[in-house]
């Protein structure tokens, strides 16, 4: 999770001479700021540790400290050191909402909704925590901050991306309240105010796919790991990917480690060796010409981030769930030739539906903020998928969210045998994971097993239609709705 970083307090009076302990100070908190922007907690996290030595009653560096420890799956320290800073400084108003947002995380579901009203409190005029709290409550239309929240739209000079905010959390107010049709309109509204700035056109499809050749993918030489421990969870974003990450994290032999950066970091270095070592005419052309020690570092800077992740747990196996990873599949194939991959189906109505009322941070995923672009991009999705059945050298796992629910355990130990691993009852226990889920998904999967996301799409009456017909109407929906595999 991103930390909402506090502004930098001007100086006060006379300048004081600065001491060695607070160089010191400044000088490993920088360095752990910047390890955080990359993902590196284990290190930023080693840094914070290092200033506090020095400075063990630093509010700064207990909140920034705990942030870490919550992100590395070490939950209540990271949330006792949120406590201390916080009862240390007690009028910093963004480390109320990054710690409501890490309450959250951790399932701590009432407390969350506590703290937030209080950061709402200290900044009345800002619309995050507000949405936030509309996501992370039960709160009602009735509910005093809806209230606020929906005031604010008569503000003329309100940003778009602040305005985006205010109509998504009014659509899950309104969707809870059981006002599907205004909540549906609420959704649409905030996502044309967010706008799209990421879609992958059919041209980039096709260049996907012709790039990624069955002889392209098994090459020699590879100079990829040959560790069997990567698990890839693919599917589209709100597919039921963390559902399934969840389930396999309660295995005592897997490390969940969530959505991981690796992959996206990994296509940017081997497109640009491509782009400074060959006659390449477009960036997919990658995977066919990048050489065994591009793919060696690639390899090499995942498997350090998963380390950095959970330092000092031993696993037979990781998972990584990044959604996007489905198009990149030829490069994970060079980069692991012996990974697996588990791929998540849901109704794609049902699927789509959920994406459209989900205002997601991540630019790379603005093309769910209408439903022509939603659309493209999950025709996209089912190309390339279809293109990896025939041609991936990869072992490929499909499930169907509405059957595993239906017959979890089947379904389940389907899948821990898929990893190769012995049966562990506590798989059938999602709900008693105490991980940290940082996702969208973060209150469904404390709820446990049950059928209630499915056929939702329905409760929408008309206002489908013009995603069944993006989509290319019910015959084709159907299809993709029990895929082969």
């Amino acid at each position: 999770m991103r930390v909402v970083q506090d502004k930098k307090p001007k100086p006060k009076g006379p300048e004081r001479p600065i001491s060695k302990k607070f160089r010191y100070g400044i000088r490993h908190f920088e360095e752990g700021v910047t390890f955080m922007g990359r993902s590196q907690f284990a290190e930023a996290a080693a840094c914070f540790e290092r200033a506090l030595k020095k400075d063990r009653r630093n509010a700064g560096l207990l909140f920034y400290l705990g942030a870490c420890l919550c992100n590395m799956d070490e939950t209540a320290r990271g949330l006792r050191l949120l406590r201390e800073s916080l009862s240390i400084k007690p009028d910093e108003p963004n480390r109320w909402w990054n710690y409501a947002n890490f309450l959250y995380f951790a399932g701590e579901l009432e407390e969350a909704g506590r703290v937030m009203r209080r950061a709402i409190d200290m900044q009345p005029g800002k619309v995050n925590p507000m949405y936030n709290y509309c996501t992370m409550s039960n709160a009602g239309p009735d509910d005093p901050i809806v209230h606020r929240l929906e005031a604010r739209l008569e503000d003329e000079g309100l940003s778009r991306l602040d305005r985006s905010f205010v109509h998504y959390g009014l659509a899950k107010v309104y969707d809870r309240a059981k006002q599907h049709d205004r909540a549906f309109e609420q959704a649409l509204l905030g996502g044309a105010a967010y706008g799209v700035e990421c879609n992958l056109d059919d041209e980039n499809v096709e260049r996907i796919i012709r790039a990624n050749t069955r002889e392209a993918l098994t090459r020699r030489p590879c100079g990829g790991n040959p560790t069997e421990a990567p698990v890839f969870i693919l599917g589209m974003p709100r597919s039921g990917t963390t559902f399934t990450e969840t389930v396999l994290s309660r295995h005592r032999d897997v490390l969940a480690a969530g959505e991981l950066s690796g992959c996206r970091t990994a296509e940017i270095l081997a497109m640009n060796w491509a782009a400074q070592n060959t006659p390449i005419s477009n960036a997919f052309e990658s995977v066919r010409t990048i050489v065994p020690q591009v793919e060696e570092v690639a390899a090499q800077y995942l498997l350090d981030q998963v380390r950095g992740f959970a330092p000092g747990r031993e696993f037979r196996r990781f998972t990584d769930k990044l959604p996007e990873n489905v198009f990149r599949l030829g490069l994970i194939s060079r980069m692991f030739p012996n990974a697996r991959v588990v791929v998540i189906h849901r109704h794609p109505l049902d699927n789509c539906v959920s994406c459209l009322f989900q205002r997601f941070n991540d630019i790379q995923y603005s093309y769910t903020n209408t439903i022509e672009t939603l659309a493209t991009q999950y025709r996209a999705y089912q190309k390339v998928l279809a293109h990896w059945r025939e041609v991936l050298p990869l072992r490929m796992h499909e499930v169907v969210y509405e059957d595993m629910v239906a017959d979890f355990e089947t379904h389940v130990r389907r899948l821990v045998s898929f990893l190769d691993l012995e049966w562990d009852p506590a798989c059938l226990d999602p709900a008693g994971s105490t991980r940290a889920v940082r996702t969208a998904s973060a209150a469904q999967v404390r709820e446990g097993v049950n059928s209630r996301s499915v056929d939702k799409w329905k409760r929408y009456g008309a206002r489908i239609g013009p995603l069944v017909e993006a989509l290319g109407g019910m015959e084709q929906i159907e299809a993709w709705a029990r895929p082969r595999g």
